[in-house]
């Protein structure tokens, strides 16, 4: 099951009340999500897969090409389909009433933020988009799970009968590392201004646990495009670079449940979000060229 929509719409929102864990990394910030994540929910007769995709964006350069196919790339894996919008946002609502003319499999809309509207404009719009031929219309304020259950359970009753794919205590198909690596971007992501954070990737070099006691070690670099940046992100006399490790730390050891040694360096990578040697590199879909 595809969750797709345009940036900041609360997709990744979506995806972790769904499986009760935070593991899709959240900021207010758009394009947070730059490529799909698979999120398992179980439970005694069910399981569904649910795939957070990145915001479907206009591109202006290759990541942003990438990040596209890598949500389109989602569809047509997909048995189900959600389309989200945010119920306060005017493109979002427009998109989903395009999406559904020109998408023709199985397809759920879910109307996200509702606390955002009056109960009347709420069901104004709400009554406005179930004439779109939607396979059903459900409406959600993902951030407090208000409506998430029922549109889950309407999703596990499209899902086609099949074996469980994954074994039924796992919560993603992702290495822990890509977690650690999404938890310090999502950190640079709240703690830095302007396009700053957008032209930040991470790398987990080392992940070691190394028991008696030891906290784990992580080591970690973070990518920039320009010099600039670099000094940006470390920071007078390194201040930005430790607050980052602390806050990102915190949430590693939440996450894996004890200590953690997080070691952080930054690097300069030029113009690798322009480049698709540079995004194979880093992990990311390296997006068809252009005829």
């Amino acid at each position: 099951m595809a969750l797709v929509g345009l940036p900041n719409v609360g997709k990744s929102t979506l995806l972790n009340a769904f499986v009760g864990e935070r593991l899709s990394i959240v900021t207010p910030k758009a394009q947070t999500t730059q490529r799909k994540l698979l999120g398992i929910y179980s439970d005694e007769g069910h399981q569904a897969v649910f795939i957070d995709t990145p915001g479907l964006l206009e591109p202006r350069y290759k990541l942003h090409r990438s990040m596209r196919e890598e949500a389109l790339s989602a569809l047509d894996d997909a048995d189900v389909v959600v389309a989200v919008l945010d119920v306060g946002f005017e493109p979002s609502i427009e998109w989903a009433r395009s999406f559904r003319s020109s998408f023709s499999g199985p397809a759920l809309l879910c109307l996200n933020k509702c606390d955002r509207l009056s109960a009347p404009k709420l069901e104004e719009l709400s009554t406005s988009l179930e004439g779109g031929g939607w396979d059903g219309v459900f409406r959600t304020t993902a951030s407090k799970s208000d409506g998430v259950a029922p549109l889950r359970d309407a999703i596990v009753k499209r899902l086609p009968e099949s074996p469980p794919l994954y074994p039924v205590d796992e919560l993603s198909s992702a290495p822990v590392r890509e977690f650690m690596a999404e938890m310090i971007r999502e950190t640079c992501l709240e703690q830095l201004d302007e396009e700053v954070p957008y032209a930040i990737a991470v790398q987990i070099e080392q992940f070691k646990k190394r028991g008696k006691g030891k906290p784990t070690f992580i080591e970690a670099i973070i990518f920039v495009e320009r010099e600039s940046q670099k000094g940006i992100v470390v920071g007078a006399g390194g201040q930005t670079i430790r607050n980052i490790g602390t806050k990102a730390r915190g949430k590693m050891e939440r996450f894996l449940g004890e200590r953690v040694y997080l070691e952080l360096r930054v690097k300069v990578l030029a113009n690798w979000r322009k480049k698709s040697h540079q995004l194979r590199v880093l992990g990311f879909r390296v997006p068809a060229e252009e005829t």
